[in-house]
């Protein structure tokens, strides 16, 4: 099945993109375009669950589990668990204390 972009597109932009001249595989490659930028730059809220390994792993309540760089560690190993954050890109923001470390998702 193929995904239908045309409704992820406005009617604005299928004007003018003269969408509907476009051929499909056009419009998939623009349409997976949108949706991966969508989904970039987007922000997760979570509270801290758990601090581990010197401030160098952070488990959020959500689950997911965030490395902390190596030069960071020390600014959130002090970091309070039930504290709330904010993901935004490869960074992490404890609102509290309005410190930020850089991250990336565990995998």
């Amino acid at each position: 099945m193929t995904l239908d972009y045309k409704k992820f597109v406005g009617p604005e932009w299928r004007k003018r993109l003269n969408w509907d001249r476009l051929p499909e595989d056009i419009q998939a490659v623009i349409g997976e375009y949108g949706i991966e930028m969508f989904g970039s730059g987007r922000y997760r809220v979570a509270n801290i669950d758990e601090i581990k390994y010197d401030g160098r792993l952070i488990v959020l309540d959500d689950g997911t589990r965030w490395e902390v760089d190596s030069t960071d560690a020390s600014t959130c190993e002090y970091w309070s668990e039930f504290s709330m954050v904010v993901i935004i890109d490869d960074e992490m923001y404890q609102i509290e204390d309005a410190e930020k470390v850089s991250v990336q998702e565990e995998i």
